[in-house]
């Protein structure tokens, strides 16, 4: 049987399009996506919409300033693994070495 797991997008919850789910203690409660494309689109729309950045196309955004552009990592690699733990709670995977996700170019 595979181990069942969850991906952090590193959104704030307040903008964030996933679903909440019960963590260890020291994450608490969580919005948390299925996969990590799912995450990628949610931190892309966030970008968009709350940060008023532009899309480039591809994984390139230019923020509002005109400063760096945001070249976000490969959506297979985007976010934090959680995987399942004790009483059903997800808690951090221990090989990962927290949110990856975005890398900034000039």
């Amino acid at each position: 049987m595979a181990r069942k797991y969850r991906v952090l997008c590193g959104v704030p919850e307040e903008h964030c399009i996933g679903g909440a789910l019960s963590t260890d203690q020291r994450l608490g409660t969580a919005k948390c996506h299925g996969g990590h494309s799912d995450a990628y689109r949610c931190y892309a729309r966030y970008l968009i919409r709350a940060k008023g950045f532009t899309w480039l196309g591809g994984r390139d955004y230019r923020p509002p300033d005109g400063g760096p552009i945001r070249i976000l990592t490969k959506k297979i690699r985007f976010g934090s693994r959680l995987t399942t733990g004790k009483f059903d709670r997800f808690m951090p995977e221990k090989r990962e070495a927290g949110n990856r996700g975005v890398i900034i170019s000039c």
